[in-house]
């Protein structure tokens, strides 16, 4: 048995696509960046810098510490409340001889902040008022995809046992945030800043790109005090997750533009894209289209379209596995994790419920078992099927990240397994109010084609998220986790995003939406060591937004050092 062979991944020719050089955005930060190097003169040193909060109005918590050094050296920087309520940030800068703008992170908001700077000259203090935070939905109930709302739900006992480093999430077209383990806000980006698909790459600056930033196709570079660096043109959307590969090569989801496919069809939102962020040129292009069945019945699946694009896939999350050459991707509306080679776009393995393919797959599909190699089920006998949808597979999943090893054909992944019905069939499906979403961390065997759950988190009856979330594993082993899909309604049902198409439409919610998504970190045994929530603080119904079922999601959330 074989497949028809895919086109081999080259890349679209691009017609808007690169980076914009003259952008507006670009060159006005450019120029206060220049402005203020040049008010420091020999006379602004430690002992009397200049202070610039906020420089370009994209970063409010952020500073820059201008000063005329005579060494180069690495300083070191504290930043605390004068009421020392909240956990000092610690970290360092590298300063060179002359000028220099000293980035500063990490402040709290409507107050005075003491910031310590200790150099081989000396330690020096500052201090600076911050303004308050913006509103929320529950203070503005006019407004729309307001600033979260972030409550404290389970404080840490021994801030010992935490990972370092700060809470970072992204809530979609809201802000970039970055959280301490007291649940105060150290660090965010305003709305004009795209929040969706947040990604550190390896210079310490963050990329995005976000609807609400010219539907996708504009991707901004960005650091620590909202300076935008490079603006990034696109053809076509990347519209979910971002991934850097070792070499640089930024790897994303992405699509044909409707209207745009070689082949006159229609489907969005089914390709992976490779860019060269040093021209922000695509190099390699995956049609998914012509690696999987896209007549092959979605589940879970979106509201239908208005203009006449099929969502058949919904690519998600895709990085490349270096070992084995290997580009893994989550499709969402398939509920399938599937691995193709980079070099041919051939289709390697597909993993999910055996349910519902074509003859030409079956090969492609893993077989579950258990720590010996043995079969966990019989695929021939029907309630063997319905225990491995329901205990086993991964059904909507998101934020498919690889466990690094470096064995031939074996691929560890974890991922967020969202868990949407856990049957295709609508009889045998779990309502979300008795779901819950899993942390599921798997070994891939291309040699045997066969898949281990190795471990698996849930996140209790709070945490059931029919979209988005993410989690990352930490160097000490403990697991930071956002269910970032977590809405309920009035009476505090457990809601889905799009009832009768992300799960069976039970008819029984009240018309109203509120999202409250955990944010916790964990012990490798999965004890919640603290656990926050962020929300809108305000349940909405259809008479005020038709994106009310997302009331606020989170799509990227890691715990990263205060500067990268």
């Amino acid at each position: 048995m074989m497949l028809s062979t895919p086109p081999l991944p080259n890349p679209r020719t691009a017609i808007n696509q690169g980076i914009d050089p003259e952008d507006s955005l670009v060159v006005a930060h450019t120029q206060v960046y220049d402005n203020l190097l040049a008010d420091i003169s020999t006379f602004i040193t430690q002992e009397n810098p200049n202070i610039t909060l906020d420089p370009y109005g994209t970063a409010p918590l952020s500073l820059y510490i201008g000063l005329w050094s005579e060494t180069a050296e690495i300083v070191n920087i504290t930043v605390v409340d004068e009421n020392l309520l909240a956990p000092a940030l610690n970290f360092t800068q590298e300063i060179s001889v002359g000028v220099n703008l000293i980035p500063v992170a990490g402040l709290l908001p409507d107050t005075i902040n003491i910031i310590t700077l200790e150099s081989s000259l000396g330690v020096n203090n500052y201090s600076t008022l911050t303004k308050p935070l913006p509103p929320t939905d529950a203070q503005d109930p006019l407004g729309y995809d307001l600033f979260p709302q972030i409550t404290l739900k389970k404080p840490v006992d021994n801030p010992a046992t935490l990972a370092d480093g700060l809470y970072f999430i992204s809530c979609f077209d809201r802000n970039n945030l970055a959280l301490d383990y007291n649940a105060n806000v150290r660090w965010f980006t305003v709305k004009d800043i795209p929040s969706n698909n947040l990604l550190r790459i390896a210079n310490g600056h963050f990329l995005s790109s976000a609807v609400a930033q010219d539907n996708y196709l504009k991707m901004y570079e960005f650091d620590m005090i909202g300076r935008i660096h490079t603006m990034y043109l696109l053809d076509n959307a990347l519209h979910h997750s971002l991934y850097q590969q070792s070499n640089g090569l930024l790897t994303g989801a992405s699509e044909y533009a409707l209207g745009t496919r070689p082949d006159g069809g229609t489907s969005l939102e089914d390709g992976v894209s490779l860019i060269d962020l040093n021209t922000g040129l695509e190099t390699a292009y995956y049609d998914m289209a012509k690696v999987l069945d896209i007549s092959r019945a979605t589940r879970p699946s979106n509201a239908p379209s208005t203009d006449g694009s099929i969502d058949w896939l919904h690519i998600n999350q895709c990085y490349i596995n270096e070992t084995n050459n290997i580009l893994v991707t989550s499709g969402r509306n398939q509920s399938a994790v599937f691995g193709v080679d980079v070099a041919t776009s051939i289709l390697r393995f597909i993993m999910g419920t055996h349910e519902a393919w074509a003859s030409d797959y079956l090969d492609y599909l893993l077989i579950p078992v258990d720590g010996t190699g043995t079969p966990l089920y019989d695929f021939t006998d029907p309630n063997d099927v319905n225990e491995a949808n329901q205990v086993f597979w991964n059904w909507g999943q998101h934020n498919v990240l690889e466990i690094h090893n470096d064995a031939a054909n074996i691929l560890e992944i974890s991922i967020i397994n969202n868990g949407n019905y856990r049957s295709r069939d609508d009889a045998l499906s779990i309502a979300p109010w008795n779901n819950q979403s899993r942390i599921g961390h798997y070994r891939i065997d291309l040699n045997t084609m066969t898949v281990q759950l190795l471990s698996e988190y849930e996140s209790g009856s709070e945490g059931y998220s029919s979209l988005c979330g993410a989690k990352q594993i930490m160097s000490n082993g403990n697991i930071v986790v956002c269910f970032g899909g977590a809405t309920f309604d009035g009476t505090g049902l457990a809601f889905t995003c799009d009832p009768g198409f992300s799960d069976v439409d039970y008819a029984v919610w009240d018309g109203s939406a509120e999202g409250k998504l955990p944010l916790r970190e964990m012990d490798a045994e999965g004890n919640i060591l603290v656990d926050i929530t962020v929300g809108s603080g305000l349940a909405r119904t259809a008479a005020d937004s038709n994106m009310y079922r997302y009331n606020i999601t989170c799509f990227r959330a890691y715990k990263l050092p205060l500067f990268g």
